[in-house]
């Protein structure tokens, strides 16, 4: 900006006969320079706003990417503990199985007189073993089930909880940008007028005053930013 509010507050003009009256002019001059004081401060308002807004919106985007790390995580160890689980499983089969064939060979051993008795024992034996691995197959699917859930569970509430945070800050920015607009508006609104009346001020009827029109930086037109 050329002007500050500084420098139209001691603008002087040159005086010749028929020119405008020098106190309304000092006090036009004085009441322009206090809306542009004041123009001035709003905009760095709202810059300093614009600034904290888009640090709060880089920080969500970090917040996520530690979600998705901590969602990788948690399907890692699901992973593992599955794997965990049908070891374990695997482990029991074999134990159980190794039971089942000393079972069998001391049952082979009493076959001759206990061939009755023994086919009732390996009968229960099995029975019970295929109990026993049917419930731990079955304990085993509903723990996965209900890890899988817990893990679904949280991460619909992080997912949800970071889709509400980037909307509040999203429309927070948009109202930031709406306001700067508003304040660009007005302030070329201001300066348009100022350099009409600087035009239009001849301070004689005969012979007019030369003046050159006080320039004005334009102010930028894009996308606010930081």
């Amino acid at each position: 900006m050329k002007f500050t509010p500084l420098d139209v507050r001691h603008q002087e003009f040159p005086t010749r006969l028929g020119s405008y009256d020098r106190t309304s002019v000092r006090a036009f001059l004085n009441e322009l320079s206090d809306d542009m004081e004041t123009l001035l401060q709003q905009h760095q308002a709202l810059r300093d706003q614009l600034t904290g807004l888009e640090r709060q919106l880089e920080e969500q985007r970090q917040n996520e990417d530690e979600i998705r790390r901590a969602v990788v995580a948690a399907e890692r160890i699901s992973h593992e503990l599955r794997e965990n689980a049908v070891r374990e499983a695997e482990l029991m089969i074999a134990q159980a199985t190794l039971q089942r064939d000393a079972t069998l060979r001391d049952a082979e051993s009493r076959r001759a007189e206990l061939e009755s008795g023994h086919q009732a024992r390996l009968a229960a034996l099995e029975a019970a073993f295929r109990g026993r691995f049917a419930d731990m197959e079955r304990e085993h699917h509903e723990l996965i089930r209900e890890r899988e859930r817990a893990q679904a569970e949280r991460f619909a509430e992080l997912e949800r909880a970071f889709s509400e945070r980037h909307a509040e800050l999203t429309s927070r920015l948009t109202a930031a940008r709406q306001e700067y607009s508003q304040f660009l508006s007005g302030y070329r609104a201001l300066m348009s007028s100022f350099t009409d009346l600087s035009g239009r001020h001849v301070l004689s009827e005969e012979a007019p005053l030369p003046s050159t029109p006080l320039p004005s930086t334009p102010l930028p037109t894009g996308p606010l930013s930081a």
